[in-house]
């Protein structure tokens, strides 16, 4: 007889919320959903409420439509609606809460991330973010707090899997692997929208399809991994892998390398971060990895003209201070220009860069100072592309 895991999901009208409700959905047994959060799919949260009957619900569109239409036939009885960044908070300090999986996308992560580490349950981390712009904070954070924070990225879960399964051995060096997104047969040249969100495996949130066509969505595992691992950039390669089979591979210090292979899809890693420390009864899917169908696995070493974005990313590492927090920040307001249809694709790295020259800082920043740092990339980088710099992010999930 199990004690069911308590589970809070901020983001779980997005992607990666969808499948871990899935994850539980299969194991009813195990989890117990205490709170969901949603933002803009307000019917999807309605049907999400009806079916996993949360203690707690917060809305953080904030909108008067969008809660009454939330309201309208009611959340269900003996559950509590909550709203805004302050329902977030509260959510994650619900009682009895064992772990958070974090699907927020971009800087709006920030913060709980760092609640959830407060609050002393896990931390299942969807968001790459939060660990880009305050990646030391967060960890020391978590290791005085006694909290875990598990990766639920497909790549970062296979490395994590790989380091927990073989904590008494050396590593020499991971490897994250890379489809090499949709334009990696093509010549780029200009594309449309529809182009770019045509990921040739993965089904994904628009922010994160985007960012694998440009490359960065890579760049920001480079940085977070960095943080994860606790490891130098040097021990931090990618290596592009059409076949989606592998991702991600340790090389230890005694010349063996161990690979964590499985079919492409999500629910694998969101499964083995639920459960942890224990593992999976049982695969989440109807189907395995079937070798013989693939034929062959290739590797190939990205170069710089290819893919500009990570040396970028090593570029980044080297120099610290505010740089990852200036690079997620333009980064996602350039991604949502291009999604809104006021620059071209192959202006995202262009304008990555311009805005990255600016001077910067090379201390250790608070956490006060990497969202300051954030909103004034995110204004300098309004400002270049010529669009209102009273707006802010958004909890788009």
């Amino acid at each position: 007889m199990f004690t069911k895991k308590r589970v809070v999901i901020l983001g779980s009208t997005g992607s990666i919320g969808c499948n871990a409700l899935a994850v539980i959905r299969r194991f009813p047994d195990r989890f117990k959903v205490v709170g969901l959060s949603g933002h803009s799919r307000v019917g999807l949260l309605k049907k999400q409420i009806a079916e996993f009957k949360p203690e707690v619900v917060t809305l953080t569109n904030e909108s008067v439509s969008a809660r009454a239409d939330l309201t309208k036939k009611g959340v269900g009885e003996g559950t509590k609606l909550l709203s805004g960044t302050n329902g977030l908070r509260r959510m994650i300090f619900w009682p009895e809460v064992d772990l958070v999986v974090l699907a927020i996308p971009g800087t709006d992560s920030l913060m709980p991330a760092f609640w959830t580490v407060e609050s002393g349950a896990n931390l299942a981390l969807a968001s790459k973010e939060a660990l880009v712009m305050a990646g030391s904070l967060l960890t020391d954070k978590a290791k005085k707090s006694g909290v875990q924070i598990i990766p639920l990225d497909s790549e970062h879960n296979a490395i994590f899997q790989i380091v927990s399964a073989f904590p008494e051995r050396s590593i020499k060096k991971i490897y994250l692997t890379a489809s090499g997104g949709p334009f990696w047969k093509k010549k780029k040249g200009k594309v449309s929208l529809k182009n770019v969100l045509a990921h040739p495996v993965w089904k994904m949130g628009r922010k994160v399809t985007v960012d694998s066509a440009t490359m960065v969505n890579k760049a920001l595992e480079i940085i977070e991994a960095h943080y994860l691992f606790g490891l130098p950039p040097e021990k931090i390669k990618v290596l592009i892998h059409p076949q989606v089979a592998v991702h991600g591979m340790v090389e230890f210090d005694d010349g063996f390398i161990m690979a964590n292979l499985s079919v492409p899809d999500m629910r694998l890693s969101i499964a083995s971060g639920l459960f942890w420390p224990e593992k999976p009864p049982a695969n989440p899917l109807s189907r395995s990895l079937c070798l013989e169908d693939i034929g062959k696995l290739t590797f190939h070493r990205p170069t710089h003209h290819r893919f500009p974005a990570l040396t970028l990313a090593y570029r980044i590492l080297e120099k610290g201070g505010s740089y990852p927090a200036i690079f997620s920040a333009v980064n996602e307001e350039a991604v949502n220009a291009f999604l809104n249809g006021l620059i071209e694709f192959e202006k995202i790295l262009p304008l990555i860069k311009k805005v990255m020259t600016k001077e910067t800082l090379s201390s250790r920043l608070t956490l006060a100072e990497i969202l300051k740092i954030s909103e004034e990339t995110r204004q300098l980088t309004r400002f270049f592309l010529g669009i209102p710099t009273n707006t802010s992010g958004s909890f788009s999930q």
